[in-house]
């Protein structure tokens, strides 16, 4: 587990042990500290989501909220409107647990299309373009450089230093020649391996400008320029 998932899971404890106490003692003031907290957890999480092998935390803790607030509530012999106020910090964090889960799910979810590239050979290595997300000149490097001498000799493209296609996606799809999984996250990107060439390789940064989150498998084919899937 990395040292910012711990940390992670640490504010959103604090949170919702605070929710704890706040209803243990019908105390308000823990209970807003509980929500700010909360708040605070749920923006460091989505800043720093691509970092982080989480997943589902703020839904997980507010379900957390309604399950601690059904817990006190049964044990806790209350007033009518107290009970009406337990009801409530059952349900509310209920709908919204449901309702986090739906736009996590949503904003997260990798894109169904196929995605390309054009490496070509610079400097040494392969590098490719992509003004749609910023990139020039964007170097391969740390294993991936073998990987794809690898793809395009399996592929036989001619002239490939010239620029060739590389087609990616987090699903299979027909044809394609490897897929690498992720292994651990180092120093801002990714390590992944590929079964069939036995080798491992670090994809940097960039890969963000595709993915919210590092996938746990890409699926991934060289093929020529002008060829059509």
């Amino acid at each position: 587990m990395l040292k910012i998932d711990i940390s992670i899971c640490i504010v959103f404890l604090l949170a919702l042990c605070f929710w704890a106490r706040g209803l243990w003692r019908r105390n308000k003031s823990d209970l807003i500290l509980s929500i700010f907290i909360f708040i605070t957890a749920v923006v460091i999480y989505t800043q720093f989501y691509s970092l982080t092998s989480l997943t589902g935390v703020p839904w997980m803790t507010l379900l957390g909220y309604s399950v601690v607030a059904a817990s006190i509530g049964t044990v806790k012999r209350t007033s009518e409107r107290s009970k009406m106020f337990f009801i409530a910090a059952v349900f509310v964090p209920a709908l919204l647990s449901a309702f986090s889960f739906v736009i996590e799910r949503n904003w997260s979810a990798p894109p169904n299309s196929l995605m390309v590239i054009a490496p070509y050979r610079h400097a040494g290595t392969w590098v490719f373009d992509d003004p749609q997300v910023g990139l020039k000149a964007e170097p391969f490097v740390s294993g991936i450089p073998e990987m794809i001498d690898k793809m395009v000799a399996d592929a036989k493209i001619k002239d490939a230093d010239r620029g060739f296609r590389l087609i990616f996606s987090t699903d299979p799809f027909p044809g394609y020649q490897t897929k690498i999984v992720w292994r651990r996250a180092e120093n801002g990107g990714n390590w992944y391996y590929s079964e069939d060439y036995k080798a491992e390789g670090w994809l940097c940064p960039a890969l963000f400008k595709y993915f919210k989150k590092a996938p746990k498998q890409i699926y991934v084919k060289a093929e020529a320029k002008g060829m059509s899937n």
